[in-house]
């Protein structure tokens, strides 16, 4: 099942896809010299290598551009996964130490007041977890309590909140996670704005399908996975706008990550896609 992406960057004819890569690429390399200065920008950082890596979906697959992207994904996971545990305990100073960069000691204090625990942040970095077989992170983030997260100055929707839930259920393998999953669907389908039907609900949709015999949506897994990458891509193409190129879709986290899920359980993930990378999805570079 080959699904062609929708957006052409047209890079002879802007910005050449170099450019794209030119900053993130400078931003990754000084991250060793200022990281003991970077708690605060701990997300961008990480976000500047899933930049990165969103762009690269656009080179040519060569070993040399899939590790690059890889690696980039790899800190990135850490990133996420430790800056939310700042949130969870702003009291503690916590000692880091992610791969080769240099060792830190850090506390949260402030970022629950400065709205830096948002569901859409959770969600990412559990997801960037999945992806890069991070089980610590995972379980870290699983066990993140949803009302601390409330208690973030910036806040989001019911549904929001919900799906982190969903989530974290699934990840426990809960009893509730059907009724949990049924009820935030139904929140979904109430909000019943763009983002609440074709983002929310596809991750839900395509979550469900991961378990038919738990809860039947009336499609297998690889259906559902196709169809929400095309209908998320319309939406970040929309939402984005003329002027704007539509990079949340280059690398859909959230349906890649439950791809990595569905080939970890030993299934075949059928959909050929370039911003679903067979690299990830086979964990090539997380083993």
């Amino acid at each position: 099942m080959i699904i062609k992406r929708k957006y052409d960057p047209e890079f002879d004819k802007y910005v050449p896809l170099e450019e794209w890569l030119r900053f993130p690429r400078g931003e990754i390399k000084e991250t060793p010299e200022f990281f003991g200065d970077y708690r605060d920008n701990l997300v961008r950082c990480a976000d500047e290598r899933l930049k990165l890596a969103r762009w690269l979906t656009w080179n040519v697959q060569t070993p040399k551009i899939e590790n690059e992207s890889a690696t980039g994904l790899r800190y990135a996971s850490k990133m996420y996964a430790s800056f939310l545990k700042l949130a969870q305990y702003p009291e503690q100073e916590q000692t880091f130490r992610i791969y080769d960069l240099p060792e830190v000691k850090w506390n949260g204090k402030g970022m629950l007041e400065a709205g830096r625990a948002a569901p859409s942040k959770w969600i990412e970095a559990y997801f960037l977890a999945v992806i890069t077989r991070d089980t610590e992170s995972m379980d870290s983030l699983a066990n993140f309590p949803v009302e601390t997260m409330k208690k973030s100055a910036t806040q989001a929707g019911p549904v929001s909140y919900k799906l982190v839930e969903v989530f974290q259920a699934y990840h426990h393998s809960k009893a509730d996670y059907p009724k949990l999953l049924d009820e935030c669907m139904g929140m979904a389908v109430k909000q019943n704005d763009d983002w609440a039907i074709y983002i929310a609900f596809g991750y839900l949709e395509t979550l469900a399908a991961l378990s038919p015999a738990t809860f039947d949506v009336g499609c297998d897994f690889n259906e559902a996975l196709a169809k929400n990458v095309q209908a998320q891509e319309r939406y970040h193409i929309n939402e984005a706008g003329p002027d704007h190129a539509p990079v949340d879709s280059f690398l859909p986290l959230q349906l890649l990550g439950m791809a990595c899920m569905w080939h970890d359980m030993g299934n075949e993930v059928t959909v050929e896609c370039d911003s679903l990378p067979r690299f990830l999805i086979e964990g090539t570079y997380f083993k």
